[in-house]
């Protein structure tokens, strides 16, 4: 009885934030690039339908990790990367394994839309950054376009309470990395890998987490889903190899 009330709070909850379905990229381009069709229908010829390692083929986190370590100074290893479904995924997997349920808030510092469904579920607080600091477990929610000076004062504010920071990096994006803050041991970066391509429906992203986090965010990303498509990350591979050869 007590387990079909709290569920029945929470679905309230989602009414009253007016969480809803939304276009995974409403303004993406529908045509896949001619070489990461090719890759994806060479990976079907070579019989990769099956389940990928768990965190996802070994060829793409090692070029998601290069890429992040290029352009943020970090010293992540392929090992430190969990390819999701998608950015949706990776902040779902962020909130519900990191926060306590019930107990915790998360400081979205920018597009709260983004976490408000992962927030219902896990019972969590979810508050803007005009909020006082709250107290317990926090995550604060990084996107790109946060003006500086808000994002550099919750910033100090996760270094000084040990709070995590959930950085969401986009092509283009060139703010500092909150490692910077010195909150490399306490940020999960994340993002998705064919945004802006033309194949955002293969739902290709990825989480990178401190070696001491990532264990248990890849067992909870596993339970999920299992892992993202095998196909569409080879697809998503040749895409990224691709943007590094024209660079």
């Amino acid at each position: 009885m007590a387990i079909a009330v709290d569920l029945a709070r929470r679905v309230g909850r989602l009414a009253e934030m007016d969480v809803r379905f939304v276009p995974v990229a409403p303004n993406a381009s529908s045509v896949v690039p001619n070489h990461a069709r090719e890759a994806a229908s060479a990976a079907l010829d070579r019989g990769e339908t099956h389940y990928t390692d768990r965190p996802g083929i070994a060829p793409l986190r090692g070029v998601i990790a290069d890429r992040l370590n290029d352009r943020f100074s970090l010293d992540l290893e392929a090992g430190d990367v969990i390819v999701t479904c998608g950015a949706t995924e990776a902040r779902f997997v962020t909130i519900q394994q990191l926060l306590p349920s019930g107990a915790g808030t998360v400081v979205a510092l920018g597009h709260p839309e983004r976490v408000r469904g992962a927030c219902v579920i896990r019972d969590v607080d979810l508050v803007g950054p005009d909020a006082a600091p709250p107290g317990g477990g926090v995550i604060v929610y990084l996107p790109t376009g946060v003006d500086g000076d808000v994002r550099d004062r919750w910033l100090r504010e996760a270094a000084d309470r040990d709070w995590v920071v959930l950085s969401e990096r986009e092509e283009g994006d060139d703010a500092p990395h909150p490692a910077a803050a010195g909150l490399r041991d306490r940020t999960i970066t994340i993002g998705d890998v064919v945004a802006g391509k033309g194949a955002e429906a293969w739902r290709v992203g990825y989480l990178a987490a401190p070696s001491s986090e990532v264990g248990p965010l890849r067992d909870f990303k596993q339970s999920l889903t299992i892992c993202t498509t095998n196909v569409s990350q080879w697809g998503a591979l040749a895409l990224a190899e691709n943007e590094e050869n024209a660079s």
